[in-house]
């Protein structure tokens, strides 16, 4: 009976908090040639400050490259994207890390150039869990003391050519369309909320980028603060949704070609249901003056 009661009491307890499990508990192999450690760090410093700046690499395979430059943090929080209909895929997989504990370095420009042309990844200890906040799934890299470098990982986008960010503000976001893609067609596919920047690399793959993305807690509370004259407190930043469609360069013009094909298909059809039209009407008339004759020559 004891036995019972403590069940029944774990099945109700357990239901009304997140579970946190480890996920791993072996250290996977690190393939670093999988990423590009490239040193972007366009406004990532602001009054000296670094601020967290990440560069995803997406691509039509099913996966997004995540890479991201950090200083003196210890967690990173990611919201996978993940197909309900397939269990089987990681959400994140190969995680390297190139850095070092923050309390042994600094961030500058320097030290980020030199680790990114090490490529030797980092012995340093970190646990990956997963947590479920308010229906939707956290997975998180935590690392045992705060580290200074590049961690990148490969993310799972069932989604195809949709992909979704959630910034930590502030924050550098900085998204690498496949070689060949582009996006911005108000038909097809946009990005959300406008790039503060659009430029092509050496590669000639778009990059989409936007600087210190972070939307405060709204305008109402500004307000509420001012009218109790309390000047003095700032609105946290809240997280913000990045999000893009890309697809292939010419596609627009093969959408122009399709609705052109329609468009005569359409005019096609109408001209056809016009001379039907007349025709009909002509045959309908004959009938008529045919009666009409008949009656006459009744008449006389």
């Amino acid at each position: 009976m004891l036995v019972f009661c403590i069940s029944v009491l774990a099945i109700f307890t357990g239901g009304c908090i997140d579970d946190l499990v480890p996920v791993n508990e072996e250290r996977p192999a690190q393939d670093v040639s999988a990423y590009d450690f490239e040193v972007f760090l366009n406004n990532s410093f602001d009054d000296g400050e670094f601020i967290h700046t990440s560069t995803f690499y997406l691509s039509n395979d099913g996966d997004t490259k995540a890479v991201h430059i950090l200083d003196n943090e210890s967690v990173i929080d990611i919201i996978p994207l993940e197909d309900i209909s397939s269990s089987s895929q990681e959400p994140v997989s190969n995680i390297v890390v190139l850095g070092n504990y923050s309390g042994s370095t600094d961030a500058s420009i320097r030290h980020f150039t030199d680790l990114s042309r090490s490529g030797e990844p980092a012995n340093i200890n970190y646990t990956l869990s997963e947590d479920v906040i308010r229906g939707q799934k956290h997975i998180y890299i935590t690392f045992s003391q705060p580290v200074t470098g590049f961690v990148a990982f490969t993310l799972a986008t069932p989604g195809g050519q949709d992909f979704l960010h959630v910034t930590t503000p502030p924050s550098v976001v900085r998204f690498v369309l496949p070689e060949g893609h582009t996006t911005g067609n108000p038909l097809i596919g946009k990005a959300n909320p406008e790039p503060d920047e659009r430029y092509y690399d050496p590669d000639n793959r778009e990059n989409l980028v936007w600087y210190n993305e972070v939307t405060h807690t709204g305008s109402i509370l500004e307000s509420v603060q001012r009218f109790s004259g309390d000047n003095n407190s700032q609105a946290e930043p809240a997280p913000k949704a990045i999000s893009v469609k890309y697809y292939s360069q010419s596609a627009p013009q093969g959408l122009l070609i399709a609705a052109g094909i329609l468009g005569l298909a359409a005019l096609l059809v109408f001209s056809k249901y016009r001379r039907d039209k007349k025709r009909l009407k002509k045959i309908r008339e004959d009938v008529e003056n045919q009666f009409r004759n008949k009656k006459r020559r009744g008449r006389e």
